[in-house]
């Protein structure tokens, strides 16, 4: 069985842009509309990696990351999560930092940039 990417978007057209992009690589893929949802997920389904957006209607990409951190579940706690955003603000990136964020990738999301991080983090596991 392949190891699976979570993908946390509310618009499912960012969802498949990004299994697209990453096809290559050889994952599974899990998806989520809201983080609610991915929360659930991830308490289910073992993951390698998290890829959320920032801006989700309900619990932001910020909030997410944090209930993440908190989860009493090493598998759930210890994933790593890249944060998407459409926003150059350093303040959002700082407050991600902090929330416990891994990595940030800049949207619209570049093939490149999305392979590379992903690649570094997977290669870590």
């Amino acid at each position: 069985m392949s190891a699976n990417i979570l993908l946390v978007d509310d618009s499912p057209t960012v969802r498949n842009i990004l299994k697209i992009y990453l096809m290559n690589l050889k994952m599974g893929f899990v998806e989520a509309e809201d983080a609610t949802r991915a929360l659930q997920l991830l308490r289910l389904v073992p993951v390698k990696l998290v890829i959320a957006d920032i801006n989700m209607p309900g619990m932001d990409g910020i909030t997410f990351v944090k209930q993440v951190r908190q989860s009493p579940l090493a598998q759930v706690r210890d994933v790593p999560v890249i944060l998407l955003t459409g926003e150059r603000g350093g303040d959002l990136r700082q407050r991600g930092v902090e929330a416990g964020a891994n990595a940030f990738i800049n949207k619209p999301v570049s093939h490149h940039d999305l392979t590379e991080t992903v690649r570094k983090f997977l290669s870590q596991n």
